[in-house]
Parts: C-alpha cells; structure tokens; sequence
C-alpha cells in the first residue's frame, strides 16, 4: 500500500509537477491548492503519512497555520514547508523540514526521509 502524502500548493504546474515526482518516490498525493481545501481533507479522515504545504498561497491562512492546525487534529504528521521567500521568521511545527523554492527531486526524497515518512 502506497503511503500517502497531502500536497497543498497553489501554483498549478509545481503541484502537477510535485505530485508526478511524489509518484515516482512511491507515495500516493493528495492535492489541494489552498490551505481550506488543505484543512476539509485533514478533517475528513484520509490517511496521511506527511504534508508538503506552501507557506504562502491565498486564503485566510498561510502554511505555517495550516500546519499548526493540522497538527491539532494529527499529532504525528510529518510536515515539509516549501516557499520561494525568505520565511526564516516564523517558527515551524516540531519535527518539520523547511525547503526553498526551487527544490529538486532528490531534496522532496530528503526530507520525506527526515521526517519519517519514506515510502
């Protein structure tokens, strides 16, 4: 069984882009564009081993929210911020890997490692 892995990100051909790459890692991604769509999933159950999420993306909230959320309801979620800015200010979830814009396969493969989510 596939583990699976909650893609949220807003620029279309990243994601598509993200989500073929996870598939070649051996994981089973979940996309959302937005942090709200993020948030419906995490809510209705789906089984998830990890969350990639842009920091900064449209809606009322951002990925480091999100992640904060997320975790309310998933203590043991991996999580892996992505942003193409300078976000160092913010404080990350516990645990969590922070990758900068661009990244490439071999870094998404790292930090699904580092988190314990290898597929």
């Amino acid at each position: 069984m596939l583990k699976t892995v909650l893609l949220v990100e807003d620029e279309i051909l990243l994601r598509e882009a993200t989500s073929d790459d996870l598939r070649d890692l051996g994981y089973d991604p979940v996309c959302a564009g937005r942090a709200d769509e993020a948030w419906e999933i995490l809510k209705n159950g789906t089984p998830l081993e990890a969350m990639i999420t842009d920091i900064r993306m449209p809606g009322e909230w951002d990925g480091w929210e999100l992640a904060r959320q997320a975790r309310t309801l998933r203590p043991e979620l991996g999580v892996i911020y992505v942003s193409g800015y300078s976000d160092a200010q913010h404080q990350p979830v516990e645990g969590a890997v922070y990758l900068k814009k661009p990244y490439r396969f071999d870094d998404i493969r790292e930090a699904l490692e580092r988190i314990g989510a290898a597929a």
